[in-house]
């Protein structure tokens, strides 16, 4: 039960075709404001010059890219408005991180990979129930 208020996080399961594969293993959360949240994507076969994307989707709104960072997870780059958002790489689990969230931060959560300037060709869910 969340007296302050709680954000509702989502993410969904995607997985890559051309030798990458992008799994999110953990589907959904409920944190209290003001908490902090993790998420994690594993991503392998990626090669030197790949890039992983975070993307946030709120009910009734199109897929918005929150940051996407190099694939040893360093030099992030954010998104307007993305500030309370990093990622950190531990393995190969690229991790979206929220320091400290906000209602505004309720949505769904995907990742996906670059492969040399394409989009790899994934399939994704909708939003839990």
């Amino acid at each position: 039960m969340c007296i302050k208020g709680c954000a509702v996080l989502f993410s969904v399961i995607v997985v890559g075709v051309l030798g990458q594969t992008v799994e999110q293993p953990e589907l959904s959360w409920t944190k209290q404001t003001t908490k902090r949240a993790y998420i994690k994507c594993k991503v392998t076969g990626l090669s030197d010059g790949n890039y992983v994307h975070w993307y946030q989707q709120k009910d009734g709104e199109a897929l918005k890219r929150i940051l996407y960072v190099q694939k040893d997870g360093s030099s992030p780059v954010r998104s307007a408005g993305a500030e309370d958002f990093t990622v950190e790489l531990q393995n190969y689990d690229y991790v979206l991180r929220v320091k400290d969230l906000k209602l505004s931060h309720s949505g769904v959560y995907y990742c996906a990979c670059w492969v040399s300037g394409n989009h790899s060709n994934t399939n994704v869910s909708h939003p839990l129930q």
